[in-house]
């Protein structure tokens, strides 16, 4: 799977929160940003992540603001965080599965 393929990078952010946590961190917002070597992408990309983890319930934090022309923004705040949901997703989803066992260092990925 490439780096900048999405189930890759949902991994990422989602193992990343996890992790923070776990740990009684909290996240990093210069980490968890667009066009950086963790996450090689555009912002338009970044926020559709962002939206649909959100959407889905998977992370909290997320604000999307959306004007009456169709333009929307993601915005999160230092309090971004992993949801049970998203734990649960993380664990026992197929394709997380997949991309754990895909990825060869996986520690190299989350800082």
């Amino acid at each position: 799977m490439a780096k900048d393929d999405y189930f890759v990078l949902v991994y990422k952010i989602l193992k990343y929160l996890y992790k923070c946590l776990k740990s009684g961190v909290t996240p990093d917002l210069n980490y968890l940003t667009f066009e950086t070597k963790d996450f090689p992408i555009h912002k338009e990309y970044w926020e559709y992540i962002l939206e649909n983890l959100s959407d889905e319930g998977y992370i909290e934090g997320v604000y999307v603001i959306r004007s009456d022309t169709g333009f929307t923004s993601v915005k999160y705040s230092p309090s971004i965080r992993i949801t049970p949901l998203g734990i649960e997703y993380l664990d026992d989803n197929k394709m997380m599965k997949k991309v754990a066992n895909t990825v060869k260092d996986i520690a190299s990925l989350i800082p």
